[in-house]
C-alpha cells in the first residue's frame, strides 16, 4: 500500500464494502496518473512527474549484442539530450552497474514510443538518430559501431564492470592456466597472455552462409599467433570458445602450440571477463568477443574478411568497416 496516499487509502476503505471493482480501476489509475512511477537511478528512489525525452532500447540476441545497443544508445542519448531508460530485469543490468534510468516496468512508457529502425547494422548512420526527440523513441536496431559511444567511452568503461564474484572467478581461471603453462618452464618473466577467442558454429548455418558471413580460419589464427610471437619472446595462448560441441572439436583438432592452452567454457560473464584480463586479444567473429576486446587495454588482433563481397552482410558495413572496427584494432 505504500504507492498510495493515507487520503486515498481511507477512500478505498470506505468503497471496500460496495465496489471492489471500482477499487481496482481506481487504485489503478491512481498509480499510472496521479502517483509517479517508482524509478531506480543510482540505487535511490525518486519521484515525478515522467517527462517525454525518453530514449528506450530494443534488445535482442546475446550479451555481445545487447552491450552494443545499450552503449549506441547511451551515446545517442548524451546527443540528443535525452534519458536512456530500461527495465531493471534486462539482461545487461544482471551483468554489469549500469549507471541510467531503470524502471520496475518499462511498459508504460516504452509502449507508447515512436519506433524508429536503424539503416544499417554495423555502420554509423547519421539518419539512424535524425528522430524528434521531444517524445518518448524506441530505437530498433543493433547498433554496432563504436563510433555511437566513442565520446561516453570513459563512461562506459566505468559502467561495464563485472560483478566481485564474476571477477573472482575470471582472476580463477586465468591463474590456473598460468600455473598450469609455467609450472616446468625455467622462464616465465615477462609472460604475456593472449586471450582468444573463436566462434564458427552458429555461423556456419545455411541461412549465415548464405546471407554472407565468414568464419576464421586456421591460416588466419596461425597468422595472428605469429604477429605476438614474433613481438614477444614468451607468450601464452588461452583459447576459448562457447559450449558449441563443433566449436570445441574445431579448436581442439586446429589450434595447437607449446605456448597454447585450451580453456573449458565458464560461464558466459567469466569467459568474457576471464578474456578482458589477458594482455592482448585475437577474435574471429561476432560481438562477444568484439566487447571482450574492447573492454581490454591491450592490442586486437581480429578477422578482417567477416563478410563474403558483395552479400547482404557485407552491406550492413561501411566501405572499408572501420566503422565497426576501431582504428587502433589490426585486421588480419
Amino acid at each position: 500500500m505504500r504507492c498510495f496516499s493515507q487520503n486515498y487509502q481511507r477512500v478505498l476503505c470506505t468503497f471496500t464494502i460496495f465496489c471492489p471493482a471500482a477499487i481496482t480501476f481506481m487504485a489503478f489509475n491512481y498509480f499510472y496518473k496521479s502517483n509517479s512511477y517508482a524509478l531506480t537511478y543510482n540505487s535511490k528512489m525518486l519521484s515525478g512527474n515522467v517527462s517525454n525525452r525518453y530514449l528506450c532500447p530494443y534488445f535482442r540476441g546475446g550479451l555481445g549484442n545487447h552491450m552494443f545497443m545499450y552503449s549506441s544508445l547511451y551515446g545517442i542519448a548524451k546527443i540528443k539530450n535525452m534519458t536512456l531508460v530500461i527495465d531493471e530485469q534486462d539482461t545487461i543490468n544482471s551483468v554489469f552497474k549500469l549507471n541510467v534510468l531503470k524502471l520496475k516496468n518499462v511498459k508504460y512508457i516504452c509502449e507508447q514510443a515512436v519506433l524508429v529502425n536503424e539503416k544499417r547494422p554495423c555502420a554509423y548512420d547519421l539518419e539512424t538518430f535524425n528522430f524528434d526527440p521531444s517524445t518518448p523513441v524506441k530505437l530498433k536496431g543493433y547498433l554496432q559501431s563504436w563510433k555511437y559511444f566513442k565520446h561516453v567511452e570513459k563512461e562506459l568503461r566505468k559502467q561495464f564492470v563485472f560483478k566481485e564474484e564474476v571477477k573472482q572467478k575470471a582472476k580463477d581461471v586465468i591463474e590456473k592456466y598460468t600455473k598450469e603453462f609455467t609450472r616446468n618452464k625455467t622462464n616465465s618473466e615477462n609472460l604475456k597472455i593472449i586471450g582468444v577467442h573463436i566462434r564458427r558454429g552458429d555461423y556456419l548455418t545455411t541461412h549465415s552462409i548464405k546471407y554472407g558471413y565468414n568464419v576464421a580460419s586456421k591460416v588466419y589464427l596461425q597468422k595472428a599467433f605469429d604477429h605476438f610471437r614474433l613481438k614477444y619472446k614468451n607468450c601464452l595462448f588461452l583459447v576459448f570458445t562457447g559450449t558449441n560441441k563443433e566449436d570445441i572439436k574445431w579448436r581442439d583438432e586446429n589450434v595447437h602450440g607449446k605456448d597454447v592452452l585450451k580453456v573449458a567454457a565458464n560461464d558466459r560473464n567469466v569467459d568474457m571477463c576471464a578474456l578482458t584480463k589477458c594482455d592482448h586479444t585475437i577474435i574471429t567473429v561476432g560481438s562477444f568477443g568484439w566487447w571482450a576486446a574492447w573492454l581490454s587495454t591491450g592490442t586486437t588482433i581480429y578477422f578482417k574478411d567477416i563478410a563474403q563481397k558483395n552479400s547482404s552482410l557485407r552491406k550492413d558495413f561501411s566501405a572499408d568497416m572501420t566503422d565497426f572496427f576501431p582504428d587502433d584494432w589490426i585486421g588480419l
